[in-house]
């Protein structure tokens, strides 16, 4: 049989907003507004230069049930440059953009299938007058899909290859909402040459019989979804399925931790912070970054880290400076976890009210349990007070940590 090519991409999310963004510069807004979109293109110009026999989309193509006009355009116009080329587009709707959402209707070439939501249909793809491939199919309805749509996929005989196309969480992972979830061996029961995923933004094969794979999102969504995203170039012959990695983002996320334990003051720190930056920008492949930097260790500079207008200052001047780079960078924020620069051992030491601090807050970091329950009954009262009680984005063990670092930089200014 001859062999078959295909791009396999998934949540491309076209015209996603990116809310909790620090970015108040014009460039930066505006390459964040256009790289879905321009991943979009990406995907297609890839699809062309391959000379592929088609596109699947395994589902979130759009952001929200309520496609934007603007994406559904992007959609239309790519999938007529895919068809004047001669390249099928097959298309799983997800939870993001199930059947039941907004659309504006547009006319799309008939080289493009959208799978149905109320049951798996299975197309041909013909090259030469010979069926070369079977793509099956089925879409979300709603968007909170709890059915395990993989038990509706049956290979026919007499495919040549067979491609099933799904957005579901395989495994049940965590982190993911649990939408069509399935097992491997739901899949391997279907008979399938490979399974083209979406759903989780991770890339990687969930199975190797049958080839059960993610390609991950085209482009990076928030800073979780860092380093390189893209599709995959899948080759299916008699040996079985080979997939090859392609980026399309258009603008990259990093978030890097810098060690300011053995740097002097606030000019170490910033000229730490440049080499971050020379850094991330070497390994992001040409491609502008979106980067949160975290400032951690014992340091000298934290007592004037703390000093009201500080951080965002440091933060400010170093964006004005990146963004004169080509790629440039964008600091979407600094965070400052640093902690006084104190011999903890020799406190530990001690008589008298700083090694009694001490020794406590290294009991409490011995015990998770005990350590939960201090922040519990320190919090309560003003937690009370409050509509909405917020959830802590660290441990208790480092709040006891950060609050010991607080009492002894207090009582090493007073000399005590």
């Amino acid at each position: 049989m001859r062999a078959v090519r295909f791009v396999h991409a998934s949540d491309l999310h076209l015209d996603a907003t990116f809310g909790g963004v620090d970015a108040t510069d014009e460039k930066v807004i505006g390459a964040l507004e256009r790289s879905t979109l321009e991943a979009l293109d990406r995907v297609v110009q890839l699809c062309i230069d391959r000379e592929v026999d088609f596109l699947v989309i395994a589902g979130d193509l759009y952001n929200s049930a309520d496609h934007s006009l603007r994406a559904e355009l992007a959609f239309q116009r790519a999938t007529r440059r895919l068809g004047n080329a001669g390249i099928k587009t097959f298309v799983v709707r997800g939870n993001h953009d199930p059947a039941d959402g907004w659309s504006a209707g547009l006319d799309l070439p008939d080289s493009v299938v959208v799978f149905p939501a109320d049951r798996v249909i299975r197309h041909e793809v013909i090259r030469d007058g010979e069926v070369v491939c079977a793509v099956y199919g089925r879409s979300f309805g709603t968007r909170q899909v709890t059915e395990n749509l993989a038990l509706g996929f049956a290979r026919e005989e007499g495919d040549p290859y067979a491609v099933a196309v799904l957005h579901a969480n395989v495994g049940q992972r965590e982190g993911w909402d649990n939408y069509a979830p399935c097992k491997v061996d739901d899949l391997r029961a279907a008979g399938m040459d490979y399974w083209a995923l979406g759903h989780i933004h991770m890339a990687g094969r969930m199975s190797d019989n049958p080839p059960a794979v993610y390609p991950g999102s085209t482009q990076g969504l928030d800073p979780t979804e860092e380093g390189p995203r893209g599709c995959y170039v899948v080759r299916l012959d008699e040996d079985g399925a080979t997939e090859e990695f392609v980026e399309t983002a258009a603008v990259r996320w990093r978030t890097l931790e810098v060690d300011t334990s053995k740097l002097q003051g606030i000019d170490g720190l910033r000229s730490a912070l440049e080499e971050a930056c020379v850094e991330i920008r070497e390994s992001s492949a040409g491609k502008p970054t979106i980067v949160r930097l975290g400032l951690t260790g014992r340091s000298t500079a934290h007592k004037d880290l703390s000093r009201p207008g500080v951080l965002s200052d440091l933060a400010a001047d170093l964006r004005q400076d990146q963004l004169e780079f080509d790629p440039w960078i964008w600091v979407d924020r600094i965070r400052d976890r640093t902690r006084p620069a104190l011999d903890l051992d020799e406190i530990l030491a001690e008589e008298g009210l700083r090694g009694d601090l001490a020794r406590l807050a290294q009991h409490l970091a011995e015990d998770s349990g005990q350590a939960e329950k201090v922040v519990e009954e320190v919090l309560a009262p003003v937690q009370s007070t409050l509509s909405v009680r917020p959830e802590l984005e660290v441990s208790s063990q480092e709040v006891i940590a950060r609050a010991l670092d607080l009492c002894l930089d207090l009582l090493s200014r007073e000399g005590t």
